[in-house]
């Protein structure tokens, strides 16, 4: 993909490096708001709790001194139910076979359309695109937004050998040599961090399509930098590099708990490289005019990216984007159903005054039990020796002072009786454990748990459970029409315009299911049309064990089903069927083919079959004669022994 040449010391550089630096500034400013609470966020999923001088004391105690302490911890109910919620999501959208599934809409032949679902299985297996899709829906319930990219990447596999071979005088000789190779061509997808997302806060998040730019801050190696700008993504601006750094904070974004990769664009000790280890910038999205940026005399919109340093002072690239769904190359995932909001919330967010109180009525039933259990006595410091008093432990000895021998032991100390103020505390926290579920929709069941109060009926686990489930089924529909069909869409739009090879692919679906590992040829011409992702309905998939118990009680009755039912429908294949929802692979492996006669004829006179030895007394039968079949012959060798037969194998 070319690049648009722009000299660093031109007039066009600082007109667009003005405009883009604007835009990044407001942009950031809002961006940088929500960082608290993404950080919060992070914190919660961790179980993290600031450590309060108190209790730095304590752990010096436990850790220095092996004195038994307690110390504040913080329960990780935010993450139970996060990861309640995403294991949910997950088996909804990613048990589907294909992920994406789409459907003719001017009446596209059935064929195009498993052409279609095989191309997209193929890249999203083939193109690691399921990793990020799971993370993708993770940072959707941790952060409240999820931010997926992609982009069509055409690879080249470039190796090096040390071959043997004569030199210029005859003698052998190694030789280094470089060998490209086409690798994988097809859609590639990546997860973005939201804090390194920006877009244009004059929309919300959700619909950032409808604004004017978005940008992504980019951490780029230089062997990738290499890469790219062999494949025209970057200009000579490049030399430039080595004069630019990071801006300060770069990359302190997120909490200091969630250890992330330091990206350092100097480590270099050699001066004869001649370029630094990589470079920090911002990949900038802009719905622009170019005759407004000087671009062109085009006065319609057109969508075009430019990567620039971190400290705005270089632009490295420049070139239109060019895909055909004209929108920017991003998805946003969002499970909250929020249509005005600038971001919305996520689980740890929503979760938040749940979550403070359950952590103070746990620590401080823990702080109020521990105070019972030491023993604590008010003294006569002037008949007892303090420092014994102080030592305590088990097995003490208190020894007292000489002016006090003789007197009541019982009148130099009393012991304080210390109560469980906090013991209804336990029932409170059972009690906020409810309200988070019931704040979610997500119950004991569907967190893999049984209540272990009072008995239940099945139908009462149901109930409760499909209630909970109508819930989460709410927002994998939302998440459905508002995220995973644009994406699908983009992704089929890309693959129309850049897929042009030919290749053997897999069918997926239920047909694969059915009739095995069969393949299907796409070229280019047999995913052109128009089609539309197939929603998801946001339910979980039948268990196929019981699915395959019930057919299994079905075929049992078989005998006792009328004729005119039984004629209907192939037995035979839904057999085939059960036997795969029962888990068993490859079952048509054992699937008797029944070889026409004109065809057994035809492979006998090529040599592709033979006459299998006779079986004394019986008679030669002949390739003409009627009913002489496969199926037919294989009964009469059953009537044989293992070595004899009377027909063509």
């Amino acid at each position: 993909m070319p690049t648009l040449p722009v000299p660093f010391n031109s007039s066009l550089h600082a007109n667009l490096i003005r405009r883009i630096e604007s835009r990044m500034k407001i942009a950031i400013a809002e961006n940088i708001k929500r960082h608290d609470v993404w950080r919060q966020a992070e914190e919660r999923c961790l179980a993290y709790l600031p450590e309060s001088s108190e209790d730095q004391v304590r752990r010096n105690k436990r850790e220095n001194q092996g004195t038994p302490t307690f110390t504040t911890i913080q329960i990780p109910y935010s993450y139970g139910l996060l990861m309640s919620a995403h294991t949910y999501w997950t088996s909804v959208f990613f048990a589907r076979n294909p992920v994406h599934q789409f459907s003719g809409r001017h009446g596209e032949a059935e064929r195009q359309v498993l052409a279609v679902e095989a191309l997209t299985a193929y890249q999203v297996e083939t193109g690691g695109a399921l990793g990020p899709y799971y993370i993708w829906m993770y940072d959707a319930g941790k952060y409240g937004c999820g931010i997926l990219g992609h982009y069509w990447c055409k690879e080249t596999l470039s190796f090096g050998q040390l071959v043997e071979m004569p030199d210029a005088n005859g003698k052998p000789a190694l030789f280094q040599t470089t060998q490209e190779l086409p690798g994988y061509q097809g859609n590639r997808c990546y997860n973005v961090s939201p804090f390194d997302f920006v877009h244009d806060p004059r929309v919300s998040l959700k619909n950032f399509q409808k604004g004017e730019f978005v940008a992504v801050r980019c951490r780029i190696g230089w062997n990738e930098v290499v890469r790219r700008q062999k494949q025209g993504y970057y200009n000579k601006n490049l030399e430039m590099l080595k004069h630019s750094q990071p801006m300060s904070g770069s990359d302190t974004q997120g909490s200091s708990v969630l250890q992330r990769p330091q990206f350092a664009t100097f480590i270099y000790d050699d001066d004869d490289a001649g370029h630094p280890a990589g470079f920090v910038g911002w990949e900038f999205y802009c719905d622009l005019i170019p005759s407004e940026w000087g671009l062109g005399n085009t006065n319609f919109p057109q969508k075009w990216c430019f990567t620039v340093t971190d400290d705005y002072k270089y632009i490295i690239g420049a070139t239109p984007i060019g895909y055909w769904h004209c929108q920017f190359p991003f998805d946003v995932l969002e499970p909250e159903v929020e249509g005005y909001g600038i971001y919305s919330r996520g689980v740890p967010e929503i979760m938040a005054g749940i979550q403070n109180t359950i952590d103070w009525l746990l620590n401080t039933h823990f702080f109020n039990v521990r105070a019972a259990l030491n023993n604590q006595f008010i003294v006569d410091p002037s008949k007892l020796v303090i420092k014994d008093v102080k030592r305590g432990g088990p097995g003490f000895v208190w020894r007292i002072r000489p002016e006090a021998y003789g007197t009541d032991l019982t009148k130099m100390f009393t012991q304080v009786p210390v109560n469980d103020v906090t013991r209804a505390h336990l029932a409170d926290f059972q009690q906020m454990l409810g309200v988070g579920e019931r704040t979610l929709g997500i119950n004991d069941q569907i967190m893999g748990t049984m209540n272990t109060g009072s008995r239940k009926t099945a139908t009462e686990v149901r109930t409760t459970t499909g209630f909970g489930i109508n819930r989460l089924k709410t927002m994998c529909e939302y998440m459905s029409a508002t995220a995973f069909s644009p994406h699908a869409q983009k992704l089929l739009q890309t693959s129309q315009q850049y897929y042009d090879a030919s290749a053997k692919l897999r069918i997926v679906g239920n047909l694969a299911q059915e009739a095995g590992a069969n393949f299907t040829m796409v070229r280019p011409e047999d995913i052109t049309g128009f089609y539309d992702f197939v929603p998801v309905d946001g339910v979980l998939p039948i268990d196929r064990m019981a699915q395959a118990n019930l057919w299994k009680e079905l075929m049992a009755g078989l005998r006792m089903m009328p004729p005119q039912i039984a004629q209907e429908y192939d037995w035979s294949r839904i057999f085939a069927w059960v036997a795969q929802l029962g888990g068993l692979k490859n079952i048509t492996q054992f699937k008797i083919q029944v070889v026409p006669d004109q065809q057994l004829q035809a492979q006998a006179q090529a040599g592709n079959v033979i006459p299998m030895p006779q079986r004394p007394g019986l008679p030669s039968p002949s390739m003409a004669s009627p009913g002489n079949s496969a199926s037919t012959q294989a009964g009469l060798d059953a009537l044989g022994s293992s070595d004899a037969g009377s027909g063509y194998s």
